[in-house]
């Protein structure tokens, strides 16, 4: 009994060794099945950048290679076996401009792998331009300067003075220079020119100008020249304003500056002259001024063969109406011509004093065209007591009842209005209004408008009238009385 019991202990004992080197075996072939189907490759990988520029004279550094194992399966991530060999083959010469390879060789058991680093030996660093203390004696422009000397060295190229251009312009030379690599250099030298001589300036009409009021101030001109820098004309500042509204003497100073700090000054004194005001001279006896704005128009010719048949003189204050014909019979008969406005626009010839003289000056050279008389009797749109011309421009008609005095005309308003551009629309009510008016007054400047046929139509009567009541019809001249209005704006 003891002995079938061991024997079966035995046989079991047996029976596990045998299933636990089965299992081991397994274990084994598994681990093998499993080692073949991860499939393992060799990676060389480059430390640092594939591609390396080198200065040209440095020592290189070679930043090596790391080898790795790679599974498909595991491993995944690598590891570095310690068993791994890496060669390396090329070299590099820092002191060779060029392009060199270095070849890297890893060998673990059966795997080989390789990888290649490119090297650049280049120079890149500039040459240096030294310069030779030179004299700081200080010379006159135009004084050749003697070259105390320069060098030029490069870190590859050695001494390359031979290469340098050196270019001299006013008071500065510059050396410039290009090493065999591309690398420039330059150096600047300023040289010490002293230049005492200040520039000139030539003022065309003279240091002292003079314009009537009214006339638009215009530079007669200037130019300036410099020993050294030539013409200086573009360089010059014109500083100080002319009012040529008001006389005065207003200063306009010119001032420019050369290269070496030199400044010339020049002044010029334009002088806005007043022309002399006529002496204001009353008429002997009853006088009546007829005028008439706005003109000549349609009725002009009319109007003025009743005026011939009563030997009457009127004053007619013309537009740019187009009637020229009419324009230089209203001088050939004899009566007064004189400026109202070119275009009788409000709006634009009160915008400003110079928009308001363009306009007059405008207006006083078509009438000189058609006629040959330069005129300088006038009458203000609206007269000179308007208030329209506010919306233009605040205080315009304050400066231009003196500027335009000033400048050498007569304006005249007027101290009896026939309404015919108001509410007066028949030669009956026209009438009546001028002798309404005039019979208040020994003298009277009566205001109508020739571009209004019930006005024109009412002019006989009135003639007819004044002539029974001792009345002379006369036209305007400088010296007559002008009965300006108050001025309101």
């Amino acid at each position: 009994m003891k002995d079938r019991k061991k024997e079966n202990v035995h046989r079991a004992g047996k029976r596990l060794g045998l299933a636990a080197l089965g299992l081991l075996l397994a274990a084994v072939a598994g681990w093998l099945v499993l080692f073949q189907v991860n499939r393992f490759t060799l990676e060389l990988e480059l430390l640092g950048k594939e591609t390396v520029i080198q200065e040209y004279g440095q020592v290189f550094q070679d930043p090596g290679a790391e080898v790795h194992v790679k599974g498909s399966l595991f491993w995944k991530n690598g590891f570095t076996p310690r068993n791994a060999e890496i060669s390396v083959t090329g070299r590099v010469d820092e002191n060779a401009l060029g392009r060199y390879s270095i070849c890297y060789t890893a060998t673990v058991g059966p795997w080989r792998a390789q990888a290649l680093r490119k090297v650049n030996v280049v120079d890149t660093q500039c040459p240096v331009i030294t310069l030779t203390e030179g004299s700081q004696e200080t010379l006159l422009p135009g004084t050749p300067y003697q070259e105390p000397g320069y060098t030029a060295v490069d870190n590859y190229d050695g001494d390359i003075t031979d290469r340098v251009v050196r270019l001299e312009e006013m008071g500065k030379i510059t050396y410039a220079v290009v090493d065999s690599s591309g690398n420039p250099a330059t150096a600047e030298r300023i040289i010490p020119y002293y230049d005492p001589l200040p520039p000139e300036i030539s003022l065309e009409g003279g240091e002292n100008y003079a314009i009537p009021t009214g006339t638009f101030y215009v530079d007669p001109g200037y130019s300036a020249r410099d020993n050294v820098d030539g013409d200086l004309t573009e360089a010059v500042r014109v500083e100080g304003e002319v009012n040529w509204l008001e006389p005065g003497i207003y200063p306009v100073v010119y001032t420019v500056t050369d290269t070496y700090q030199n400044e010339t000054t020049v002044t010029r004194n334009v002088e806005v002259t007043a022309q002399p005001r006529p002496e204001q001279i009353w008429p002997q006896g009853k006088v009546i001024y007829l005028t008439f704005d706005d003109g000549p128009g349609p009725y002009t010719m009319e109007l003025l063969d009743v005026l011939d048949r009563y030997g009457a003189k009127a004053t007619f204050f013309v537009t740019d109406s187009g009637y020229d014909t009419a324009m230089r019979e209203i001088v050939n008969r004899g009566h007064s011509i004189g400026i109202h406005t070119v275009s009788h626009n409000y709006r634009e010839i009160y915008s400003s004093p110079e928009a308001y003289f363009a306009d007059l000056l405008k207006m006083q050279d078509i009438i000189y065209e058609n006629t040959g008389v330069r005129t300088t009797l006038m009458r203000f749109p609206g007269g000179s007591s308007n208030e329209v011309s506010r919306k233009s421009c605040e205080g315009i008609m304050t400066i231009l009842g003196e500027a335009v005095q000033n400048a050498g005309f007569q304006y005249f308003d007027w101290n009896v209005d026939s309404n015919d551009a108001g509410g007066a629309r028949k030669a009956q009510e026209v009438f009546q209004n001028v002798v309404d008016g005039v019979s208040q007054a020994r003298v009277s400047i009566v205001l109508q408008h020739d571009i209004h046929s019930y006005s024109v139509e009412a002019v006989e009567k009135i003639l007819a009238w004044g002539t029974e009541n001792g009345y002379a019809f006369l036209p305007l001249e400088s010296t007559s009385p002008g009965f300006h209005h108050g001025i309101h704006n």
